[in-house]
């Protein structure tokens, strides 16, 4: 007896003993990257509940991301196994669980790029224009894998094995892109400011954006197992691994900054203000000036270190020489929430003949 809007003439893909093998195996990683992530999700929730007794975001992104792993795990592992049977209700549910992976996957990373984004409006277009992109493939999906899997229409099915491929190439770019966006700010944005100490989370992401690539060609390479099913038990499995490397990256931020603040050396690169805000567990927080703007404080921890370094020349009066004069003017400026600026100039004058 077949399911609701099931093909009379549904084939049941009966998976051999190799598919179900491979099925276990990965059921079994899946099992253990979900308690893993669970423990380190925890975590992150105690520390940020401590910090602003709320759940910011970030952690209600995390939690949902793993939810909907855990579920289209343990939906797909009773399928293969012949203990659900097919029907539109259980394909319409694990689309929406990988609707939920994808969308809050890639919105934890810009999350993450919004951190070094010195204007929200870039973040913010970034955010809706990948939702958007993301949101066209979704709905594909939705008209095209569903009849393909409820065996509707051999179109439908021949359509389907080209634009699975097709949209799952699409996400590992989208994925790549955000990755290599990421690093590019961290380089140009940090340590090319001096920042060196941002140098590991650099490395880090170098080495995370290879296996996070590699995660999704293992994850298309497994689309030509015999049965046409058994990749969609790689799902949760990849994805779990994804949310561990972005929980991991928001550890390494708060590792950073915090071996920072405890020399009493914490340093911001950001907009040029009196930083109110502080970092938690990768989501940056706003909080009000007395001019009640909205400002950022990036990588900061309730205080910001300035240098800038200028040529505008000297402020005493120009001693007269012959030949060229060269001076250099550095202006260090360190700020500090609820204190006065203190500031330090010291110019040098170096004459030649």
């Amino acid at each position: 007896m077949t399911g609701f809007l099931v093909s009379p003439e549904y084939h049941t893909p009966a998976p051999v003993p190799d598919d179900m093998y491979i099925a276990s195996i990965v059921w079994g990683f899946s099992i253990a990257s979900s308690i893993f992530t669970a423990v380190k999700a925890i975590r992150q929730s105690n520390m940020s509940w401590k910090r602003s007794k709320r759940l910011s975001p970030y952690i209600l992104m995390v939690w949902l991301e793993w939810l909907a792993s855990v579920l289209m795990g343990i939906f797909c592992w009773f399928f293969l196994r012949g203990t659900i049977r097919p029907s539109f209700q259980l394909f319409f549910g694990l689309v929406c669980m990988w609707v939920v992976q994808i969308q809050l996957l890639m919105q934890i990373i810009i999350n993450r790029i919004s951190l070094l984004s010195v204007r929200r409006s870039v973040a913010t277009r970034l955010k809706w224009t990948v939702a958007a992109i993301l949101g066209v493939i979704n709905i594909s999906v939705f008209i095209i894998w569903i009849p393909a899997r409820l065996q509707i229409s051999k179109t439908f099915i021949n359509i389907n094995e080209i634009w699975d491929r097709i949209e799952k190439v699409i996400f590992a770019l989208i994925d790549g892109s955000l990755n290599a966006y990421f690093i590019y700010l961290v380089r140009t944005k940090l340590i090319a400011n001096g920042l060196t100490k941002y140098m590991p989370l650099f490395w880090f992401n170098i080495f995370m954006v290879c296996i996070s690539m590699s995660l999704d060609i293992i994850l298309i390479g497994v689309m030509s197992l015999r049965n046409g099913f058994v990749y969609v038990q790689f799902h949760p499995l990849v994805y779990l691994i994804k949310l561990h490397i972005e929980m991991n990256n928001a550890d390494l931020i708060i590792k950073i900054v915090k071996a920072t603040n405890r020399k009493g050396q914490a340093q911001g690169y950001g907009i040029d203000c009196t930083p109110s805000t502080h970092l938690s567990d990768g989501i940056k927080t706003q909080a009000p000036l007395e001019h009640k703007s909205r400002v950022r404080s990036l990588f900061s921890a309730n205080q910001k270190t300035r240098v800038e370094i200028s040529s505008d020349g000297p402020s005493e009066e120009p001693i007269k020489s012959v030949g060229i004069r060269k001076t250099t003017s550095m202006t260090v400026q360190s700020k500090r929430y609820g204190e006065e600026a203190a500031s330090e100039s010291s110019s040098t004058r170096q004459l030649t003949t």
